[in-house]
């Protein structure tokens, strides 16, 4: 295609100057065609291209709109990123998704702009090795069938730029210390020292003489138990600890979107090690091809060794026990023991569960502990025997209303005296067993129309046995076993008797 000046060229030549096509033809040196097609043309107006083959990387385009489009509702920080994008198309969609990474941080860039835009500018620092920044962040998780806010605790080395983090329900320093230990016993180190913000967990809010923040005196204790100096930065200065405040959000986008499902806190946080360890295995951002883990092994050698002897960082609280077996902690109620009603007992606070002691330090409950307010926590098993005392008032505690079908059934067609029994059986299945089991029990027996109480501890033994002593290891048959008949006759000639 020739340019506009070419084209004009070749016009004025023909029209102005009355040169034959065959003399622009000699000047030109254009073919003959192309100088006839441009002297004939009318319309020269920008040609417009049509384009009918659809491109790769609009196949995708609806999926991630789609995703956008959801994120708009949620909070920043809990938006999906152009790697979650990714990630989450390949899994999904992976007939569609045809595109390199590279594409669709375009494609995310493009539709992202036509809904909002984001511009940061960074500066790199150079920081020392042997050091960490703490922090916490945001993030929302499914707990108990039910959407909770949570927070991730987020340790970074800013020279190696490895990271590990856990989930705490709550910024409690019983939560920092229990995640600072946790991390600490991972990595088999403890940095020289650790930069945090201001957070109540760590620092009282007043300041010595020099003008310095006060550490909490239960965590100065901690510090030095594990051995690294508290660092704490100016108030609203994130930049002080850009690190971590870059970690926190890398770990929320990559780990915790979609919301994640949580049933056993622990296990989750040992895993999330894990998969923190993985992510430590890529290639740092300006040392490639050295990965984070390989400059975090350098890295600990200036840092201490980890202390193995557990510190006990809870905080303690004596309670009274009220008339209905329970202590209040704050604007929760938890569940003793009616044993210890008008007593006072010691409660110790950790991340995500109260200990409750007896005058002697003995323990005597444990209970999960909740952020949330007006709660009330019941550990029904304590109260059993109490309920069994007065059967009749049975369907008038709370604990009825829990139960399942089965048992209120059952328990129906109990007289006062069978009910107590009943009850003093379901106490020992939910000591011994849970109550899914207890109400086993109590299906079979109801299936089978016996309602008596003994039979409930037949069943029990019945079904809590050992069932490979009766079944055969392998799939063959049981031999046959040929049947026989006994006299009277055989009976005298063993015992030796002549009737004759």
């Amino acid at each position: 295609m020739l340019t506009i000046t070419q084209i004009n060229y070749i016009r004025e030549m023909y029209f102005d100057k009355g040169l034959s096509i065959s003399e622009i033809e000699n000047r030109t040196t254009h073919a003959r065609n192309t100088i006839i097609k441009y002297i004939e043309q009318e319309d020269f107006n920008p040609p417009t291209y049509n384009r009918t083959k659809e491109r790769k990387s609009d196949l995708v385009r609806p999926f991630v709109r789609e995703i956008l489009l959801s994120d708009k509702n949620k909070r920043k920080k809990q938006r999906h990123t152009a790697q979650r994008i990714y990630n989450r198309a390949c899994q999904e969609i992976p007939n569609l998704c045809q595109i390199s990474e590279r594409t669709m941080r375009n494609i995310v860039a493009e539709e992202k702009s036509l809904i909002y835009n984001s511009k940061e500018c960074f500066l790199d620092l150079d920081h020392p090795g042997g050091e960490a920044q703490v922090d916490f962040g945001d993030i929302d998780i499914y707990r108990d069938d039910q959407l909770t806010r949570a927070h991730e605790f987020v340790m970074s080395f800013p020279a190696s730029n490895a990271g590990f983090c856990q989930i705490t329900m709550s910024e409690t320093m019983e939560a920092v210390c229990q995640s600072m230990a946790t991390l600490f016993e991972h990595i088999g180190k403890v940095p020289k020292r650790i930069w945090f913000d201001q957070m109540a967990a760590a620092a009282l809010r007043q300041k010595d003489s020099n003008g310095n923040v006060i550490p909490n005196p239960r965590f100065q204790r901690f510090a030095v138990h594990y051995g690294f100096e508290i660092v704490f930065c100016n108030p609203d200065s994130g930049n002080e600890k850009g690190s971590v405040e870059n970690k926190v959000g890398y770990f929320r986008n990559n780990l915790f979107i979609p919301e994640p499902v949580i049933n056993d806190m622990d296990l989750y946080n040992q895993q999330l090690l894990e998969r923190c360890d993985e992510d430590n295995n890529r290639e740092h951002y300006k040392l490639k091809p050295a990965s984070l883990n390989a400059i975090l092994l350098k890295e600990k050698e200036l840092m201490h060794n980890f202390n193995p002897i557990p510190l006990d960082y809870a905080k303690e609280e004596k309670c009274r026990v009220y008339k209905n077996g329970h202590i209040k902690v704050g604007s929760n109620e938890y569940s003793v023991s009616p044993s210890h009603v008008g007593n006072y007992v010691t409660v110790k606070f950790y991340a995500n569960e109260l200990v409750i002691y007896d005058r002697h330090y003995h323990e005597i409950t444990r209970h999960r502990r909740s952020f949330d307010k007006g709660r009330k926590f019941t550990h029904w098993v304590d109260f059993l025997n109490l309920v069994a005392k007065r059967p009749r008032a049975f369907k008038y505690v709370e604990f009825y209303k829990l139960l399942p079908s089965e048992w209120q059934d059952y328990t129906a067609l109990l007289d006062k005296d069978d009910l107590r029994e009943a009850l003093y059986f379901l106490k020992h299945c939910l000591l011994e067993k849970d109550l899914a089991f207890a109400t086993k029990v109590a299906k079979e027996n109801m299936k089978q129309h016996v309602t008596e109480p003994e039979a409930l501890w037949t069943t029990y033994y019945r079904m809590n046995e050992d069932q490979s002593l009766y079944i055969p290891d392998n799939d063959e048959a049981i031999p046959y076993i040929p049947g026989f008949m006994l006299t009277f006759e055989d009976y005298d000639d063993l015992m030796g008797v002549d009737r004759q």
